[in-house]
């Protein structure tokens, strides 16, 4: 009796542990289908172009398939064509009849100018890496709260949250946590590492104290044409400031602002823009069909630029791009197709087509 059940314990325990076997096999058999499919749909990403499959879309919504590497940074391939995708929107979206002009992407010419766009989105991908590495590496760390406060301002200049929402979800697809990651962030990032660079720049310390003595001399009722002669460079230093007459679309936004405040005469305290320092003087103004002409001189001394600082940055940073349509040109420091028919391609639009919409936007 003791005999039969033991058979029967026996029977019931081997039956149990095959039944575990069978389900151990069937897991590792679904784990290795899975890691192939990943393999292959990574195969196809990286050296068939398989990126527009649907399938191997998802797949990379969700391994996260590196397209390039910035330092220690992955730019991931989903989020190269994510970006894609809303660029592609943005045109859809729009109505260019009145230009005499319409954006299709599914011919073959397109599909080529979308490609262009893919680069450009990389290349934009790989600087905002360089940038944030850099800026990482000086102790620049961002938090929520600097990003909200950001995207509170920017709210502000749409009027409400709501237009803001509404015209990023029509135009891009994003919500307003895509805006943050792709806009917000990497715009304070460059912002505060700027402010960094100059702190720490020789050169612009000393444009600062010089630009300070100018504006010294002439409160002090120095002649300005004199005080530009002096320390100003480039053609205003020759011609004593005079600059001659520009449209407000002729100026960039920080003259703008400044000459906007003068009265006819007048000279502006120190302005710093984009270029360098400034000191500007409204010599005269005038209307011309409707169109406000401003006859301004300055003293000027110019600043390294951050496109200057960024290619230095470039210069030094470990940069990879593993997509087979693209590669890093270490010399010029930018993304460029690795088929010569496609650089021409692109060189031919950017030379005789410069006001084409998908060239221009």
């Amino acid at each position: 009796m003791n005999s039969k059940k033991e058979k029967a314990i026996k029977k019931l325990k081997k039956k149990k542990e095959e039944k575990r076997v069978r389900w151990i096999t069937i897991i590792e058999a679904v784990f290795l289908l899975a890691v192939a499919y990943v393999i292959i749909a990574g195969a196809g990403i990286y050296f068939f172009n398989w990126g527009n499959n649907f399938f191997v879309s998802q797949t990379a919504k969700i391994i996260h398939y590196p397209a390039a590497k910035v330092e220690r940074k992955m730019i991931t391939f989903d989020k190269v064509k994510s970006q894609l995708a809303s660029v592609k929107l943005f045109y859809e979206k729009q109505d260019f009849s009145d230009l005499g002009m319409r954006i299709d992407f599914s011919t073959e010419d397109g599909k080529k100018r979308l490609l262009i766009k893919e680069k450009n989105i990389l290349n934009k991908l790989i600087e905002n890496g360089v940038i944030e590495s850099e800026a990482n590496a000086r102790g620049i760390k961002l938090t929520s709260s600097m990003i909200d406060q950001e995207v509170d301002r920017k709210i502000k200049e749409y009027g409400t949250g709501d237009n803001l929402e509404k015209e990023l979800k029509e135009l891009y697809g994003w919500n307003m946590q895509n805006f943050k990651e792709n806009i917000v962030k990497p715009d304070i990032y460059k912002e505060k590492l700027f402010e960094k660079l100059k702190e720490s720049d020789d050169s612009y310390k000393k444009n600062k104290e010089k630009i300070k003595m100018a504006e010294n001399e002439l409160q002090a009722g120095k002649i300005f044409q004199e005080v530009a002669k002096k320390y100003s460079e480039g053609k205003s230093s020759k011609e004593g400031g005079e600059m001659g007459w520009f449209r407000v679309d002729q100026m960039i936004p920080e003259i703008t602002l400044a000459v906007f405040s003068l009265e006819k005469g007048k000279v502006s305290p120190v302005v710093e823009s984009s270029l360098g320092f400034h000191i500007l003087k409204l010599d005269d103004q005038k209307e011309e069909e409707g169109v406000k002409m401003f006859k301004i001189s300055q003293i000027f001394l110019r600043n390294k630029s951050f496109p200057q600082w960024l290619s230095e940055m470039e210069e030094n940073a470990d940069i990879r791009i593993f997509l087979k349509d693209f590669q890093w040109n270490t010399e010029k420091k930018v993304v460029e197709f690795v088929q010569e028919d496609m650089r021409k391609f692109e060189e031919n639009l950017l030379e005789n087509s410069p006001n084409d919409i998908s060239v221009m936007f």
